[in-house]
C-alpha cells in the first residue's frame, strides 16, 4: 500500500495494510489536557500493535519558559533523538493517532513536517475507528528494531513569532481555532486572561470534522475555507498553546491551502505585559 502524499489522512484499513512494511512507524499521540497521565496509561493498556507512544509535554513540546506559551516548540536536537530512538528515519512512513479530536496526531504531523519530514499522515478517526474495525491491538510499550536516521531541519517560514506579529499585525490574517466563546473572552477555562489577538478571526477548528477525529472531505473543507483562500499568504493559525491550531492547518492543508502557526499562541501572547487584548467579534478588515 502506497498512501497519497498529497493527501494528510489515512484510512484505518490503509493502516491495517501497512503494518507489514518495515518503514511504517505508528506513533500514538493520546493526549488529555485534564488528566496528562492518563493517556500514556490508555496507550500501555491497549494500543495499535506496534505503536509508539509520544507525550504531549514530553516529547511534542519544550519545558516551559518566561515565553513561548503552554506548548513550546520542541527543542530541534531533543526532537531529532526522540524520532531516532522511534526508529524513525528519512525514508520513513510515519502515521499518527489519537484518541480524541485529533489534536494529538494533528500536533505531531505538523511537527514532522515543521523539521523537515514529508511522509506523515494522520489516522482518520484514530484509536475508535481502529477499535470499532476489531482490528486488534497490542499492549505495553513497543520497542523499535532499530535506531531511525531522522534529520530535524526546522523550516522557520511555517512559524509566526509575537514580535511579527506585533510589530507588524496589517501583514498577517489571524485565524483564532478556539472556541467562539473563549474566543469573544465570554469565558476563559485554562489561561490567566481571556480574550482574543486583536484583529483574529474566529474559526472553531471542530467545525473541520464530523465527529472528534474525522474530518470533513476536502471538497467540503476547500468550500469551507473559500473566505481564507484569497489570503493564504498572509494566514496565520493559533489556538491556546499551538496543539489544536494544528487541526484547523490540517483541515487546510485537505483543501490545498498551506497557512503558518504562531506556535506560542495566546498563551503566549498574553505572557507579554504589553500585548493588546481584545474581546466579542471582530469585523474581517480585508
Amino acid at each position: 500500500m502506497k498512501p497519497s502524499l498529497q493527501l494528510p489522512l489515512i484510512t484505518v484499513e490503509d493502516v491495517l495494510d501497512m503494518l507489514s512494511d518495515r518503514s511504517t512507524v505508528i506513533v500514538d499521540c493520546r493526549y488529555n489536557l485534564s488528566a496528562p497521565q492518563a493517556s500514556e496509561w490508555h496507550y500501555r493498556a491497549e494500543h495499535v500493535p506496534g505503536a509508539h507512544y509520544l507525550d504531549m509535554a514530553r516529547d511534542l513540546s519544550s519545558p516551559l519558559s518566561a515565553h513561548g506559551g503552554r506548548h513550546p516548540l520542541p527543542d530541534r536536537a531533543a526532537f531529532e533523538d526522540r524520532m531516532r530512538a522511534l526508529g524513525i528515519g528519512r525514508a520513513s512512513k510515519v502515521v499518527a493517532y489519537d484518541d480524541g479530536d485529533g489534536s494529538g496526531a494533528a500536533r505531531l504531523w505538523w511537527l514532522l513536517r515543521y523539521f523537515g519530514h514529508r511522509q506523515v499522515w494522520v489516522m482518520q478517526g484514530g484509536w475508535p475507528a481502529w477499535m470499532k474495525r476489531g482490528f486488534g491491538a497490542s499492549s505495553g510499550l513497543s520497542v523499535p528494531s532499530s535506531t531511525g536516521d531522522f534529520l530535524a531541519a526546522p523550516n522557520s517560514a511555517m512559524i509566526v513569532d509575537y514580535q511579527a506579529i506585533s510589530e507588524n499585525p496589517l501583514d498577517f490574517v489571524l485565524v483564532d481555532s478556539r472556541s467562539p466563546e473563549r474566543y469573544r473572552g465570554e469565558v476563559e477555562p485554562i489561561d490567566v486572561k481571556a480574550g482574543h489577538i486583536p484583529g483574529a478571526l474566529s474559526w472553531d477548528y471542530r467545525l473541520t470534522q464530523t465527529a472528534p477525529g474525522h474530518y470533513h472531505h476536502p471538497a467540503w473543507l476547500l468550500d469551507y475555507h473559500k473566505p481564507l483562500e484569497s489570503q493564504a499568504d498572509r494566514l496565520v493559525i493559533y489556538c491556546g498553546s499551538g496543539v489544536t491550531a494544528c487541526v484547523n492547518l490540517l483541515a487546510l492543508s485537505l483543501a490545498g491551502i498551506d497557512a503558518r502557526l504562531y506556535p506560542g499562541s495566546w498563551s503566549d501572547w498574553i505572557s507579554y505585559p504589553e500585548a493588546p487584548l481584545a474581546y466579542g467579534d471582530e469585523v474581517s478588515r480585508w
